[in-house]
């Protein structure tokens, strides 16, 4: 999982603790200690995928879309990282193992496993 991901989940746990509140991408970068650059686009990409609302204006900001509870995590998850590629084989058929490898069977397994144990999570279980 990459930070995008993880900043992502981030930025939900902090919305959903205070659902009705509209919460600064500026505000959120400093309680994290993070870019706030780097943090503008993971909100737009939360937005893009329905997960949070923009307010735009002098006390703008980003708040949850839905309640906590409709907010899968598996579902956000493959929204940041379309391709959850965790290794360079699942892109790139270029490699000199393949195609005989048994890892990435392995790891096709692994990540498969990541994705379940994700599916049974909704963001009000991790707040």
């Amino acid at each position: 999982m990459t930070l995008h991901t993880d900043y992502a989940f981030r930025i939900l746990m902090a919305l959903g603790q205070a659902p009705d509140q509209v919460k600064s991408v500026d505000d959120l970068a400093r309680q994290f200690g993070v870019s706030k650059h780097h943090l503008m686009k993971v909100a737009r990409n939360l937005a893009a995928g329905g997960f949070v609302d923009t307010v735009r204006g002098r006390n703008g900001g980003v708040r949850l879309a839905m309640p906590a509870s409709d907010i899968n995590l598996k579902a956000v998850a493959l929204h940041m990282e379309p391709d959850f590629n965790i290794a360079e084989c699942f892109a790139n058929q270029n490699c000199t193992f393949l195609p005989g490898c048994r890892l990435k069977g392995v790891l096709g397994q692994a990540k498969y496993a990541f994705l379940q144990s994700l599916d049974g999570y909704n963001l009000q279980s991790i707040i």
